[in-house]
């Protein structure tokens, strides 16, 4: 190896996966399947314990090196943001989230870009990760050589709040690697018990506000008469998705909470569903979403401008709140016919986008900066 990519490893290793964390992963994989002749990827995250950090070396088992720092993550944001470190990261970078090295007096040969999800969280945001993400927004559009955004819409919202010059570069996310080769390896050995007739929800860690939300689709007098499968936490801090769910009357057994699964119980459950019921308004990525389209499932969710640039006509992106969410599931859910045809869609959609693509643009961008 004569050459190194150091990519910033953010939210990775947890057992129950951040999208984040997720986009994390899928990226640094495709950046080591795509890795130019000459060049090695090394990764660099915040303090893992021992058990998180075997999983990112079963994970990412083509990773040259993999470097952990000594404070955890909360400590290390605010130690980048102002330029502090004890393990100095220096030449090609590539930070996977806005947690990233920079530097106001980069040496030569130094050259960071960073990863801007959206400009919403994908979790609960309290005050101080709030002030956090905005001063670190800030700063990667100041101090970053380059910007990744995974929608054309991101890249607009960010044009019409900052001068953002030439900097930013759209590189659209694909559906989880590791879950579709799951879904190929078939069905026989897989024990999940899953309704006849289901509707499929994910939850997120942190993401309280959209389990809410959740309930409140379901509890919409809209809503078609059908089971819920939730697929993800669900529990966050004190409030439980039960305890959302009796507040907001719904009957017993309507939510089927399943808890983590993994890749090949998720696929089992993306190809058993009905459909796929997305309701986050925060949500930028759209993984959930190329997951279930690759899948073969189609979903409904927010008419957000990313989310529907995602879909790209093969899903069916919904105006308004639970209750419209919930007519359209429902509408979708009456009719066979539209059905099948999503699903074929969805899938075509799915197929124009890959890791290694996304990967090879990120290299392309070091390469022209």
């Amino acid at each position: 190896m004569t050459d190194r990519l150091t990519v910033v490893l953010d939210e990775v290793g947890e057992r129950a996966p951040t999208m984040v964390g997720r986009y994390s992963t899928e990226m640094a994989r495709g950046l080591i399947a795509t890795a130019p002749e000459g060049f090695g990827v090394v990764g660099i995250s915040a303090k893992l314990s021992d058990g998180r950090a075997a999983r990112v070396a079963a994970q990412l088992p083509g990773l040259a090196d993999m470097r952990r720092t000594a404070v955890p993550a909360r400590e290390l944001r605010e130690a980048w943001l102002h330029s502090l470190t004890t393990l100095p990261v220096r030449g090609l970078v590539h930070a996977t989230s806005l947690m990233a090295p920079l530097r106001r007096d980069p040496g030569p040969g130094d050259q960071v870009t960073v990863t801007v999800h959206g400009l919403q969280s994908f979790s609960d945001r309290s005050k101080r990760k709030q002030q956090w993400f905005d001063r670190a927004l800030k700063r990667a559009l100041l101090l970053a050589d380059g910007v990744v955004v995974p929608t054309t819409a991101v890249a607009e919202d960010l044009a019409r709040r900052f001068d953002t010059g030439e900097k930013v570069r759209v590189v659209h996310p694909a559906a989880s690697a590791a879950l579709l080769g799951a879904s190929a390896s078939g069905e026989s050995e897989i024990r999940l018990s899953l309704p006849d007739e289901f509707v499929l929800a994910i939850t997120s860690p942190g993401a309280r506000a959209d389990a809410q939300r959740l309930v409140e689709t379901v509890a919409s007098t809209s809503m078609p008469d059908v089971r819920v499968v939730v697929a993800g936490p669900v529990e966050w801090g004190e409030t439980r998705l039960a305890g959302l769910a009796v507040d907001a009357g719904i009957r017993p057994g309507r939510l089927v909470m399943l808890g983590q699964l993994d890749d090949a119980q998720l696929a089992l459950a993306h190809r058993r569903a009905l459909a796929h019921l997305l309701v986050s308004e925060q949500d930028a990525l759209g993984l959930s979403l190329l997951d279930a389209a690759a899948l073969g499932t189609p979903t409904v969710h927010p008419a957000t401008r990313s989310l529907t640039e995602i879909g790209g006509g093969a899903s069916v992106a919904v105006d308004g709140g639970p209750d419209e969410l919930a007519s359209a599931l429902g509408a979708l859910l009456a009719d066979d016919e539209e059905r099948t045809r999503l699903r074929l869609l969805a899938q075509d959609r799915a197929q124009a986008f890959t890791w290694e693509a996304a990967a090879r643009q990120v290299w392309q961008l070091h390469a022209e900066l």
